[in-house]
């Protein structure tokens, strides 16, 4: 079946190409699409990718008894952001990739809810991809400026606990094996690097949010990620959404308990209490968080061990809690350093991500996670000497 080509611009996406899209998804006896009104949405929030939501019109739809494919009144359809430099923040950490392989091949026997995809095509010379996918317009949202309610946040992370339980330490999996592993060496320099080439930036754009406590702990801690997370690898391995927060999840409409979760590009193998703690720092107002994080992460370690998993202590979790504090550093100074944040929405939502992280950083004495050096002729110590040199030759450059 013919694969329609893959947009470069929205204004690509026409009732001809989602016809021939849908189409090439299995929607084989689909009507005639005859008209397609679109709108980019997320603006605020979506950083790495461009987000339509598309109203199909059909030429004429059978009765439902006659036809026995779905016609989708709306439909989402994701193609890489308009903004170069995010783009290129995506190839390098390939990002693209992660989300078309997770919903081609994980999501319909992951143990949560995500959107169907109804077509999906990915380019790798050129990183380019399109996801057409089920809507979840009439769930509901929560603003991340408000923060999830204490209910919500239970809600929330009894869904990533269901995930976690299901491939917790069984990442060789055929279809898991080929997802990205944040704790192999490669991975790890290139996060190092990453990290330190955004930092700068960061404290040019943010600075003002930093304490000389906190600049401090951000300088010290970028030439230490490496050996931190060789001890995080030591513990628990899961798939992990990566992208855990409030903008990515719907919750059901009526009241109930199930929740869908978007945006899998961040998908990965790595800690469990990565996604756990990155939604209670950055999805939860301060003082919400700091009255529930216990009790949360008290059910958390009880629903891992229902699940089968042996050994897993609210102990254990806690200080996993604690040290990702520090990964949610790593995160914002990410987002701070290395998108362009010209637009007002994003910069905001950016800017409420900090103020928590570096509050939870301090209220969870982060710093104390921190590993020691490292000795000087090792492979960590070698790659933290030059961690510190590098930055000390781009703070001179930008004065």
């Amino acid at each position: 079946m013919t694969r329609p080509p893959i947009p470069r611009e929205p204004e690509e996406v026409t009732a001809e190409w989602m016809q021939q899209a849908l189409t090439a998804g299995g929607a084989t006896d689909l009507p005639p699409v005859r008209e397609i009104a679109w709108e980019e949405i997320g603006s605020g929030v979506s950083f790495l990718g461009t987000i339509l939501r598309c109203q199909l019109r059909y030429d004429e739809l059978k009765r439902p008894a006659e036809q026995k494919t779905f016609a989708p009144k709306t439909v989402i359809v994701k193609l890489p952001s308009r903004l170069a430099k995010n783009r290129r923040l995506g190839r390098r950490l390939g990002l693209h990739r992660r989300g078309y392989d997770f919903y081609r091949l994980i999501a319909p026997q992951a143990p949560v809810r995500s959107p169907a995809l109804l077509y999906g095509d990915y380019q790798a010379g050129g990183d380019r991809f399109v996801l057409v996918l089920e809507d979840f317009g009439g769930w509901q949202t929560v603003s991340h400026f408000d923060g999830a309610s204490a209910e919500q946040t239970r809600r929330a992370i009894r869904a990533i606990a269901k995930l976690h339980g299901t491939y917790w330490n069984r990442t060789d999996q055929p279809q898991l094996n080929m997802f990205t592993d944040s704790f192999s060496p490669r991975r790890r320099m290139l996060i190092q690097l990453v990290y330190l080439a955004h930092l700068a930036p960061t404290f040019e754009r943010f600075g003002s949010f930093f304490s000389d406590d906190m600049r401090r702990l951000a300088e010290t801690y970028a030439a230490r990620i490496d050996s931190h997370i060789v001890r995080v690898a030591g513990g628990p391995k899961t798939l992990s959404h990566g992208d855990f927060r409030l903008d990515n999840i719907f919750f059901a409409a009526d009241g109930g308990e199930e929740i869908a979760i978007i945006d899998w590009q961040v998908s990965g193998l790595r800690c469990p209490l990565f996604d756990v703690s990155y939604f209670l720092v950055g999805s939860v107002a301060t003082e919400v968080r700091r009255q529930i994080e216990r009790e949360v992460l008290e059910e958390y370690t009880a629903i891992i061990g229902e699940m089968g998993v042996e050994g897993f202590t609210f102990e254990a979790c806690w200080r996993l809690y604690r040290e990702h504090s520090l990964a949610n550093l790593l995160v914002m100074v990410l987002a701070c350093g290395g998108l362009t944040l010209e637009d007002e929405g994003r910069r905001r939502v950016v800017e409420v991500g900090l103020q928590r992280v570096l509050t939870a950083v301090e209220d969870l004495d982060g710093g104390e996670c921190m590993p020691g050096p490292v000795p000087l002729f090792s492979r960590g110590g070698a790659l933290a000497a030059f961690s510190r040199g590098a930055y000390g030759v781009v703070k001179a450059l930008r004065g």
